[in-house]
């Protein structure tokens, strides 16, 4: 018999326990890829046949059975609150606070807005951090991460066999969907098979392959019948996930994908194309359960049927389409909203604000470097793209480009990401070959001469580059000082070209169409494999067209290491290639700020895919 081990939420066995969250928009492999404009604690180490509950886990950093980790910092709860509020009083009429009231009592009204509305009502087709923010309120996965933690969700336990590959969940009793059916296994082998079958065209169907999952692969791409794909539901309350290979981040994927929550058959075939097309067109098992959606407000009611309404505190949600992020502030200070995110040139003026905080959202930014492009050939010489590099002075360009908001990125992994122990950059941040916060002229001017030599250029003022970038005021502004930097730096001469952020990532970049451009990364889970897999060869968002067979090797190499410290160190290697490699320039890590009304508690922020979780939050008397 195949020995396992038993695990409540409280141990976070064998996975990656913290979630990643960012700003916000389309996303790509293993992590999100977020529009410009828009916003973007770990369990007990348990050894085999041990159990522990959620009651016994702590916020500081601790580490699993196989090393997950997580910190404190990685994840804000709001007890943070603003002044202004908004309390509706039972004739409609709107006051200073943040919840309505009813004639018999309070209602608790929590209300914020959409910059962009969310892609799909459809969880299994989400494709953004707000389409997971949003799904995350209407349902509920096998786990879910709270705080940074994974905690127990629609399973109350689950079982990892030694060998790493077979994960058991137990579901626990009276499981119900907000129309009253019982909610079983059943619902997540249908929605984990309907996610990898090729008819749903799901764009994020590649997470359950990068969870490693066994034929996900193969039945995304047709080869395979979704029913091979290796999930079983032995009984209505046992779901079983089978992988190829352990991997350390699978709870992480679990609790803060979306797209792995369970889907009712029968809706689906009842509605066919239509499906969740509108709110009453679905059915939900979350804390909320959609009960309008519009093209210029969304709104959430209590779920009377979710397993844990103890949890649960605001009795309504509105959720407002405002596209524009100043007029989200005014809202705010008018009292008509009790959450905004700050645009960047708001940050420092709202800095005294009450409610005002912020919190690193695990978005990364760096510049795309086309490896292989033919318009400008110089893009494949290794010097030109150091020389490039050594001519960005990130101090300056942080602050003339975000006014000293986000913090100079001088590597590609975020260096509070999850290690073995603690973080990724306490553990190997000092392995690493990081590029200078200030330009060293000296260096890139050495560069630019060696692969002008190489080309047979005489005069830098001959070399042409065009930076693409998306069509944003913010991008526009980074791109102008990057564009002065390498100008006045190099001699070269640097065009912008600007282009929309749907032509950018679903045209330009995917054929390669470019020279060197605009590139950010908000993760889905806690790891850097999520970063770093973003340059691995055959990957289809190998946006750089980069190419190294060593790093392919490293990389693919941690997905069957099960010591998480060298685990940690062969990652830390594979980085260690690109940046001698010169594959990426890194630039940014974004700090999201934003307002927060004081009334109101319990909003987490996190980084990765769910940045703003607002389900448990309540509002103080």
């Amino acid at each position: 018999m195949k020995k396992t081990r038993r695990f409540t939420a409280g141990a976070l066995a064998l996975m990656m326990a913290a979630t990643l969250s960012a700003c916000s928009s389309s996303s790509t492999t293993a992590g999100q890829t977020t529009a410009p404009g828009e916003t973007t604690t770990a369990g007990q180490t348990t050894a085999a046949g041990e159990t522990t509950t959620a009651a016994e886990t702590t916020a500081a950093a601790k580490t699993t059975a196989a090393g997950e980790t997580t910190t404190a910092a990685e994840t804000t709860t709001a007890a943070v609150t603003t002044t202004a509020a908004g309390t509706t009083a039972a004739a409609g009429t709107t006051t200073a606070a943040g919840s309505a009231t009813a004639g018999d009592g309070t209602e608790k009204v929590f209300r914020f807005a959409y910059s962009t509305v969310p892609t799909t009502l459809d969880p299994s087709k989400g494709n953004s951090t707000g389409d997971n923010e949003l799904q995350r309120a209407v349902g509920e996965g096998l786990v879910r991460t709270i705080n940074g933690q994974v905690t127990e969700g629609c399973a109350e336990s689950w079982d990892v066999s030694d060998d790493l590959l077979t994960y058991t969940f137990h579901l626990r009793d009276g499981l119900k969907w907000s129309d009253g059916q019982d909610l079983t296994a059943q619902d997540f082998l249908y929605g984990f098979r309907r996610l990898v079958n090729p008819e749903t065209a799901s764009p994020y169907a590649w997470i359950l392959s990068t969870a490693g999952i066994l034929n996900a692969d193969d039945c995304m791409s047709g080869s395979k019948a979704p029913e091979e794909l290796g999930v079983s539901a032995p009984d209505d309350s046992t779901f079983v996930v089978t992988l190829s290979n352990p991997t350390p981040y699978l709870l992480s994927i679990l609790g803060t994908c979306t797209e792995t929550d369970p889907v009712r058959q029968d809706y689906v075939e009842k509605y066919g194309t239509d499906f969740a097309a509108t709110a009453d067109k679905n059915v939900y098992c979350g804390p909320f359960v959609l009960t309008y959606a519009g093209e210029d407000q969304y709104v959430f009611e209590k779920n009377p049927n979710y397993w844990n309404p103890d949890a649960v505190h605001f009795d309504k949600v509105t959720a407002s389409v405002v596209t524009d992020n100043n007029t989200q502030v005014a809202m705010y200070e008018s009292g008509d909203l009790d959450f905004v995110n700050l645009p960047l040139e708001q940050v420092n003026q709202n800095k005294d604000t009450p409610g005002e905080n912020g919190f690193e959202n695990g978005n990364v930014g760096f510049i795309y470097m086309n490896s292989s492009s033919e318009k400008q050939p110089l893009m494949k010489d290794v010097n030109f793209r150091m020389a490039l590099n050594y001519a960005l002075d990130r101090d300056q360009f942080i602050a003339l480009a975000t006014d000293n908001v986000y913090r100079p990125a001088t590597s590609l992994v975020l260096p509070d990401c999850a290690g073995a122990k603690t973080t990724y950059d306490e553990e190997e941040g000092s392995k690493l070959h990081k590029y200078s916060e200030t330009a060293d002229l000296d260096k890139a001017k050495d560069c630019l001469q060696k692969a002008m030599d190489a080309a047979g250029i005489k005069d830098p003022s001959d070399i042409k580059l065009t930076y693409t970038c998306p069509d944003s005021e913010n991008d526009k502004t980074q791109a102008e000082v990057i564009q002065q930097m390498w100008t006045e730096n190099l001699g070269i001469q640097v065009e912008i070209e600007q282009h929309t952020f749907a032509e950018l990532f679903s045209d330009i970049y995917p054929k390669h169409d470019y020279e060197i451009g605009y590139g950010n990364w908000s993760p889905d889970y806690n790891d850097p494999y999520t970063y770093l897999e973003l340059f691995r060869g055959s990957n289809p968002n190998n946006y750089s067209d980069y190419h190294n067979d060593e790093f392919d090797a490293k990389l693919k190499s941690t997905v069957t290491e099960t010591d998480p410290v060298k685990r940690m160190d062969t990652l830390a290697e594979c980085e260690n290639i690109l940046l001698d490699d010169a594959a990426v320039i890194p630039t940014y890590i974004a700090v999201q700020h934003y307002l927060l009304n004081e009334k109101v508690t319990g909003i987490n922020f996190s980084i990765g895919g769910v940045n703003f979780d607002w389900a448990f939050g309540d509002i103080s008397e």
